[in-house]
C-alpha cells in the first residue's frame, strides 16, 4: 500500500504577504490547462467525478525555474530533478558569471521533507528578493520599485521616510506621510516622485493603520521586497537575484 498522505506543510516563516498572481508573473500566457480525458459513453459523469491527473506519491515532487531573458516575459526553464538547486555568479547549479551585482554564491533553492520548496538566501552582498502584491513594512525592511532600491526608516523620534540605495550609500530621503504616501514616476501626481523610467507613474502606495506600515503595488514591474529568512514558494513565485528574475514552478501543488 502507499503510505498516508504527508501532513501539510508549516506556513511560511517570513513576514512578507500575498505573492503575485500567475497572471502578473507571465503576462503572456497562463499556466496549461489541465489535461481532459474522454468519458465512456456508458458512465454517467454526474455520479461520480472522474479521476485526478496521475501524479507520483513516493517520491518528491519536481520543479521548473524560468530564467527569464532581459525584457522578457520568458526565457530558458530548467527542471529541478533534485532537492536543491543553488544560484550565483561563479559557485552553483546556475551560475550568471556577467552579472556583476549577484555574489559568487547567491541563493539556494531547496526542496524539505514535505515535498514545499523554500527560497533562502546563501549570504549575497545584495539580498534576495521576491515579487509580492503588498508586504508589512519594518525598520530596515528593503524594497524594490523599478529598477531603484529603498529602505524603510521607521523613525525614532522623527518621521518614517523611504531611503534611495545608492552603490556608494544613502541617497535621497522621502518622508513618509500618513495615513496614505504615493510613489510613481518623476512628473506624476504622487507624494514621492521616482526618476526611474521602469517605475509606474503611480507604482505603489504605503499606508499607515493599527498595525503598522504597509506598502501595496501598483505598477507593471512590481513590488519587490528583499528576504530575511526562508520563504516557502507552494505556488508560482517570482523572485531577483542581482539584476537577474527568475518565476518558480512548484508542480506537486
Amino acid at each position: 500500500m502507499y503510505p498516508p498522505e504527508a501532513a501539510p506543510p508549516e506556513p511560511p516563516t517570513t513576514l512578507l504577504e500575498s505573492f503575485d498572481s500567475w497572471a502578473q508573473l507571465l503576462r503572456n500566457g497562463e499556466p496549461p490547462a489541465a489535461v481532459q480525458t474522454a468519458t465512456p459513453a456508458t458512465h454517467d459523469a454526474a455520479a461520480a467525478p472522474d479521476a485526478q491527473p496521475y501524479r507520483p506519491i513516493l517520491r518528491r515532487p519536481l520543479a521548473l525555474l524560468h530564467v527569464i531573458d532581459d525584457g522578457r516575459d520568458d526565457g530558458e526553464t530548467i527542471r529541478l530533478r533534485g532537492d536543491h538547486l543553488l544560484i550565483g555568479r561563479t559557485e552553483g547549479d546556475m551560475t550568471i558569471p556577467h552579472d556583476i551585482t549577484m555574489s559568487p554564491r547567491h541563493a539556494l533553492l531547496e526542496c524539505e521533507t514535505g515535498g514545499v520548496w523554500q527560497l533562502s538566501d546563501a549570504g549575497s552582498a545584495g539580498g534576495t528578493f521576491v515579487r509580492v502584491l503588498s508586504a508589512r513594512l519594518h525598520d530596515g525592511s528593503c524594497l524594490q520599485l523599478g529598477a531603484t532600491r529603498f529602505r524603510f526608516d521607521a523613525g525614532s523620534g522623527a518621521e518614517p521616510c523611504l531611503v534611495e540605495l545608492q552603490p556608494d550609500g544613502d541617497g535621497t530621503r522621502h518622508i513618509c506621510r500618513q495615513p496614505l504616501t504615493t510613489i510613481g514616476r518623476s512628473g506624476a501626481v504622487c507624494d514621492v516622485g521616482i526618476t526611474d523610467p521602469f517605475i509606474s507613474p503611480l507604482h505603489a502606495e504605503l499606508r499607515h493603520a493599527g498595525e503598522g506600515w504597509r506598502i501595496e503595488n501598483r505598477g507593471l514591474n512590481g513590488l519587490w521586497v528583499r528576504i530575511t529568512g526562508p520563504v516557502k514558494l507552494a505556488h508560482p513565485s517570482q523572485f531577483q537575484c542581482g539584476e537577474q528574475r527568475f518565476v518558480f514552478v512548484p508542480l506537486g501543488s
